[in-house]
């Protein structure tokens, strides 16, 4: 036995590596880790400590111990370091010696690192289900599916099994407890185990480290870091609970790209096979150029869908063929590409890039090799849509990567059209997962690190960003990975760490919560997608105010959304609860679709209304029209201003005000924007 002992924590550890008992002093709370049956299993076969050679060896100022272990079958030896940092316990599991190359895996059998025996405590878990691998219309198999659950242990159902698991807590209001790892598919499995008083009822919970998959292919993994934390309330609410533990981990994870939370961002639907031409490059500067005015010249990222090959969907995996009849000229197909990029960055402040796919092959692309495909356990080629029309195969990135083909690919798209920062690939996934032949098995993490992870280096090393569609049915940590999502669901958890386009639905809703441009633009054409499919885009020929209100209604108010830390977020069926940790609250009534944002005595929006201040400038509309009072910042009480009147054509100046203002009168014509503007000193 040992204990380890600082100001906040004691913790008590077997002869083992494992966790006896953890004590948070500051509360008295005592938490427990695994019973005295705890075991470790390596490569899937549980083992009797008895099996290893086990040195236990303590810090002098009884702060961490280290277990150095030895397994003689297999001659490999391995260190579980734990070291107690403030309210933490950090566990390092450290591969020392494995001189034949024995260890596939490590699992950790009735081995939870944190588990609460108290039924009055809480949890929260984004649980990780796998779908089925049977082809479903429209495309799509072996997926995954996430589920936030949020309950007190005493009212859950007790799992039959262990749960695969993203993230979990367990929390009082006191204290909130949880384990964060640097594993980065399916780290942790959860259970709500049966409370022996009352069948049928939940009487613990716990979290377990999951398989720890030391070898990838020909690569091994970095050693595992685990942290089992303790948190009071550090969010200002008064209460220790699932909002502490999602603001610690947003604050662990890397920033967003700040080109994606500084641009309003969108794609054009440029061409589709069945629907022929929809927006021409010269109609795409023109949707360029009147955003840059109606909006004052923010700075814009415009995905082209469409610019290759014969229209959307088509030519994968390949990606070097400009689509002519997006050309006035289609013989000078590509240098009216080169031209329209080149004008909308000098003239209107926006980044013309591409949406194209790295998942999906056809089999009539010249790029089409079946050795990179993935492959079912029967040895067919994996097919992931079968449409009448459409018939897609999936790309293993694993194979492609050890091929080099990806490579040569990249490198001729990038000869083929000018790309500057940022590229938007359609669905690209790590659950290609492939049975070869030779009887080897390319999973979920071999699909990571072998596969996604060596192709985003190489845009990267480049100066191109990786954005990507969604999440999509990906059983990983996805922050880190990706800076931008164009499907997205706003979270405390990810706030400003993976910056999103926002939901299908643009409303009051999606808008409160945080909703940049998610919906196609072309410039004519209905309808704007075929029966049956899911999104929508907007007509700009015939729809322009219903792409202004998109930008100020929704891409203006997540921009200033994306200036502050997110502190809280309360949800429940009728209503959503936000709070940054400068004061600014949204309140938003699900039923009745009501918003309304305030800063202070500021008022930022309010349901179709909106007073957004952004640096030097307040970007006031209203979708119906209004006249009001709008209070000012305070910090705009100290200098003159201007109103300007905007359009796509630009702006027309229609007033000025004097230093010294507290708020503003504005009569807003309905859907004509309104900015204000500093004047110089």
């Amino acid at each position: 036995m040992h204990t380890l002992e600082n100001e906040w924590l004691a913790v008590a550890l077997y002869g083992w590596p494992g966790v006896r008992e953890y004590v948070y002093k500051p509360t008295g709370t005592r938490l427990a880790g695994s019973g005295p049956d705890g075991r470790l299993a390596v490569n899937g076969m549980e083992l009797e400590w008895d099996e290893w050679d086990i040195d236990a060896r303590p810090s002098s100022d009884g702060t961490a111990v280290s277990y150095r272990m030895g397994l003689r079958r297999l001659a490999l030896r391995i260190t579980v370091e734990y070291r107690l940092e403030k309210q933490t316990l950090a566990v390092k599991v450290t591969v020392e010696d494995d001189p034949e190359a024995a260890l596939k895996k490590l699992d950790w059998m009735r081995l939870p690192l944190l588990s609460c025996d108290d039924p009055s405590f809480s949890f929260d878990r984004t649980e990780v289900r796998q779908k089925s691998w049977r082809l479903i219309p429209g495309g799509g198999r072996g997926l995954y599916d996430r589920e936030r659950v949020r309950d007190r242990i005493g009212d859950a159902v007790p799992d039959s099994a262990e749960v695969p698991t993203m993230h979990a807590c367990a929390f009082d209001g006191n204290l909130c407890g949880f384990v964060q790892t640097n594993y980065p598919v399916l780290p942790l499995l959860t259970r709500v185990s049966e409370d022996s008083r009352y069948p049928g009822r939940g009487g613990g919970f716990s979290i377990t480290p999951n398989t720890y998959q030391y070898r990838a292919r020909e690569r091994t993994m970095e050693p595992l870091e685990l942290a089992v934390v303790f948190l009071e309330d550090i969010n200002g609410d008064g209460a220790a609970d699932d909002c502490d533990y999602h603001l610690w981990l947003n604050r662990q994870f890397p920033d967003a790209d700040p080109l994606y939370k500084k641009a309003i961002w969108y794609q054009v639907f440029n061409a589709e096979k069945d629907r022929g031409v929809l927006t021409t490059f010269k109609e795409t500067l023109e949707i360029i150029r009147q955003i840059h005015h109606v909006t004052g010249g923010v700075p814009q990222i415009a995905y082209l869908i469409g610019w290759q090959f014969d229209g959307h969907d088509t030519g994968y995996p390949s990606l070097n063929r400009v689509n002519p009849k997006l050309a006035e000229n289609p013989e000078r197909a590509e240098e009216e590409l080169r031209e329209l990029v080149r004008r909308a960055k000098e003239e209107y402040d926006c980044i013309v890039s591409y949406h194209i796919n790295l998942d999906d092959a056809y089999v009539d692309a010249p790029d089409w090799d079946p050795a990179i495909l993935s492959r079912d356990p029967d040895g067919a080629e994996r097919l992931w849509l079968d449409t009448p029309k459409q018939r897609a195969y999936h790309i293993s990135h694993t194979k492609d990567v050890e091929s080099g083909q990806i490579f040569r690919r990249i490198d001729d798209f990038l000869r083929a059209v000018p790309v500057e920062r940022t590229v938007q690939v359609d669905a690209f996934r790590n659950t290609n997962a492939s049975w070869e032949a030779d009887g080897s098995y390319i999973g979920p993490l071999e699909e990571l690190v072998c596969g996604m992870q060596p192709i985003l280096a190489y845009f990267r090393d480049k100066g191109i960003d990786v954005s990507t569609e969604g999440l999509n049915g990906m059983p990983i940590e996805d922050s880190g990975v990706f800076s931008a999502y164009w499907h997205y669901s706003p979270s405390l958890l990810y706030h400003g760490k993976i910056v999103g386009g926002g939901s299908v639905d643009m409303n009051a809703i999606a808008w409160g919560k945080g909703a940049s441009f998610d919906s196609d633009v072309l410039y004519r054409g209905e309808p704007t997608r075929l029966l049956g499919e899911q999104f929508l885009a907007n007509d700009f020929e015939s729809k322009r105010d219903q792409v202004v209100d998109i930008i100020y209604l929704g891409s203006m108010l997540y921009q200033f959304y994306l200036e502050r830390e997110m502190a809280e977020w309360r949800e429940d069926g009728r209503r959503i609860y936000i709070r940054y940790s400068d004061g600014v609250t949204v309140d938003i009534d699900k039923a009745e679709e009501r918003l309304a944002v305030r800063w202070g005595q500021v008022t930022v929006a309010l349901d179709g209304d909106r007073f957004v201040p952004l640096g030097d400038r307040i970007y006031a509309y209203s979708r119906d029209g209004l006249d009001r009072e709008w209070t000012l910042p305070e910090h705009w009480r100290g200098g003159g201003f201007a109103a300007y009147r905007m359009s796509g054509e630009g702006r027309e100046r229609i007033a000025e005000y004097p230093a010294g203002s507290s708020s503003v009168r504005l009569r807003l014509e309905p859907r004509v924007p309104v900015i204000l503007e500093k004047l110089a000193d």
